[in-house]
């Protein structure tokens, strides 16, 4: 688990907006004296002594319920199918799909191949749960069966996550604020309908203004109802639970259905000592880098576009101008049609983290692709986000930073 735990972390250190187990919502009170967070419909972290919630499970369910789950929750697997296809192209604020969707637009055109799910009893009562999420390992959405129908248990997303550690218990990474953080462990119920709390640890500031470790048994982040760990901050951050992910089936393949690859070109760091028949050089200065494009089915019109910010759309994407880069005769060559044998390597420099480069093809079904490249701030490693193939205009969904 350690690679999600870094990345977990990592995004620990930003604000966050929800509480152990809440949604990153928040709601006014009815009588105007400030906002609490909105709980997913299902889910309770309980408080010692809590009442149970309404609508837990029946026990005694039919065998029918038990014996056909992937009836019961073939309709919840295609809503998410058809998100996790087409994130940018639709919008959701409801309670299950929208850590999906977070996850799916940043996995961008992988997110069909890097996102699936599970239908397994992972409670152990008999009646098995849907599990949704990144191969990875976070689940951004669970679901039991009550009265023969899905009902939400948990979602999660990057600042609000969840990983599966093994029988029922799941792995949490969260923040309340800028200065509190929190880990924990959290079993399913026996019925599977909710978590409760087994450990808690979550960073809050003393009364001096300084760094403390809290820990209870309730998924509180009341300092008050906590006590104080001998916890240090570096012990926190270096916890590293045992646990691998899910089992999930790839959303591109279900049911002997295969979804066709969204983008055939793929991009690396060109590989050292490699040195393909078609180069085009772009920048030569401080920063150069060398990128490598290969496709796994022909494409004709490969084509490298410089692009430049012109203005932003009231929804928050981007506009740019897309300008197709000029060959040096006699340096630089495309070729007609690009294959898998006719790999294509391009020189230039990323500026920023606006996207300032991008390429465009024609494949296979004869559709016009655009694709801006920009460099991860996770790991570096270059990634291609499509345009919006039904404007004309060169348009990334989603905001852009302008540092």
């Amino acid at each position: 688990m350690r690679r999600w735990i870094t990345l977990c972390l990592s995004l620990l250190l930003l604000a966050a907006m929800t509480a152990c187990g809440e949604q990153p919502a928040a709601s006014s009170s009815s009588d105007g004296e400030g906002s609490s967070p909105v709980r997913t419909p299902g889910l309770m972290i309980p408080e010692k002594g809590g009442k149970k919630p309404v609508g837990t499970k029946d026990p005694e369910q039919t065998s029918e319920q038990a014996t056909d789950p992937e009836l019961a929750y073939s309709e919840l697997v295609e809503r998410f199918r058809a998100l996790v296809i087409d994130p940018f192209g639709q919008d959701s604020d409801k309670p299950g799909e929208m850590g999906v969707l977070e996850t799916a637009r940043a996995a961008g055109d992988s997110a069909v191949y890097e996102m699936g799910y599970l239908i397994e009893d992972l409670s152990g009562d008999g009646i098995s749960e849907l599990a949704v999420g990144g191969l990875n390992g976070m689940t951004n959405a669970l679901y039991t069966l009550v009265d023969g129908k899905p009902e939400l248990v948990f979602e999660g997303w990057y600042r609000s996550s969840y990983v599966y550690m093994g029988d029922g218990r799941f792995y949490y990474y969260g923040a309340n604020s800028a200065a509190e953080s929190g880990q924990g462990v959290f079993y399913l119920t026996k019925d599977g309908t909710r978590l409760e709390c087994e450990s808690f640890l979550f960073t809050g500031l003393n009364s001096d203004g300084d760094l403390e470790i809290y820990s209870n048994e309730t998924g509180s982040w009341d300092i008050a109802e906590s006590e104080k760990s001998d916890m240090t901050a570096e012990e926190f951050w270096a916890l590293d639970p045992a646990g691998e992910p899910l089992p999930l089936t790839p959303f591109s393949v279900t049911g002997g259905w295969k979804a066709v690859d969204p983008n055939p070109v793929s991009v690396e760091y060109l590989p050292e000592g490699m040195f393909p028949d078609y180069y085009v050089t772009l920048y030569d200065g401080e920063g150069v880098c060398c990128l490598l494009f290969t496709t796994d089915s022909p494409v004709r019109s490969f084509t490298v576009l410089t692009l430049e910010l012109e203005d932003f759309t009231e929804t928050g994407a981007t506009i740019f101008s897309a300008t197709p880069v000029v060959l040096e005769e006699g340096l630089d060559s495309l070729p007609e049609v690009m294959t898998a044998d006719t790999p294509v390597a391009v020189q230039l420099g990323f500026m920023g983290t606006i996207p300032n480069y991008g390429i465009s093809y024609v494949d296979e079904g004869g559709d016009l692709r655009r694709f801006a490249l920009v460099q991860s701030g996770y790991d570096g490693s270059v990634l291609l986000k499509e345009a919006d193939p039904n404007e004309p205009q060169f348009i990334l969904p989603g905001a852009v930073s302008e540092s």
